[in-house]
Order: structure tokens, then sequence, then C-alpha cells
């Protein structure tokens, strides 16, 4: 069952931020220049708006992609044995450097609060940087409401 909903709205939309929050890893799928298909797994966070943040090392693979070509896929899933039970996100957007200071440090202060190990890694830290995936396309995958189900949203 597909229904469609207006963004920022709605069961479907709360029950994927539910999710997310309830989320560390994220799969990111990027494409270097020649076309081949490259995936990395991420701890991230995310907003209201479905946009997710990650950070990573600028000379990362992933992020050289993105660089280049910051089309991107994403999934957001966890690991059910049980169909009745399976949820996830999968979606499509632009990846890019955050440069906003008052962005960075809301987020940040997410980031922390999520994953409070990080502040043991302050070299890491000192090297990261702070990267948003805005969606364009976003899929809910939810079959606690019967198999099959998913909304889709068009965004942006």
């Amino acid at each position: 069952m597909a229904e469609s909903v207006p963004p920022h709205t709605g069961e479907a939309w709360e029950a994927a931020l539910r999710f997310l929050s309830r989320r560390s890893t994220l799969t990111l799928a990027t494409v270097d220049e020649s076309g081949h298909p490259y995936v990395a797994s991420l701890y991230f966070v995310h907003d209201e708006r479905l946009r997710l943040y990650f950070l990573s090392s600028p000379e990362s693979r992933h992020v050289r992609h993105l660089i280049a070509r910051p089309e991107v896929a994403v999934t957001v899933h966890g690991e059910p044995w049980d169909w009745r039970t399976i949820q996830g996100l999968q979606l499509t957007g632009i990846a890019e450097t955050v440069e906003d200071p008052a962005e960075r440090e809301r987020v940040m202060a997410r980031y922390r609060e999520k994953f409070p190990f990080i502040q043991e890694l302050p070299q890491a830290l000192a090297h990261a940087r702070l990267y948003r995936i805005t969606p364009r396309w976003v899929r809910w995958i939810d079959n606690t409401k019967g198999f099959g189900y998913r909304v889709e949203w068009r965004l942006g």
C-alpha cells in the first residue's frame, strides 16, 4: 500500500522521525567520477526535515565521491528476522559540507548527545568535517502496518 501525504506532517512522517531517533547508522551510496558505485556505513543524526548529518574525513573515499558528484542514495534500517517488523527509510538527495557555523553548532550538539563517545576522540573530530544530506525523495517502509506498506515523499 502506498499513500502520498504532504511532507512534514502525518503519522508516517512522525513514525519515520521516531525510527531515525532509534538508529545509529546509515548506509551511504556514492558514485565516483567514472561511475563506479561505493557504499559506506556512517553514524548520523537527523532533523525534523529528514535531513541526515554525518561526520567524516575530507579524504575519505565517499566524501571524495560526493564532492565530485553530490547525488547520493541512503538507507537506514534495522535487522529484523520477522518480515512483519521490517521498517526503514530509503532516500535519494544531495550531500554537501555544512558551512554555516550556527547550523554546525546545532547539529554537533545533537551529535554529542546521541554519540557521547565522540568527546573521547578530539583528534579525529579536529580532522572531520560535518556533511548534510538533503533528501529529494524518501520512501518509508513499515511492515508493521501490513506487508509492503510504504509512503513516499518528493521534497524540494
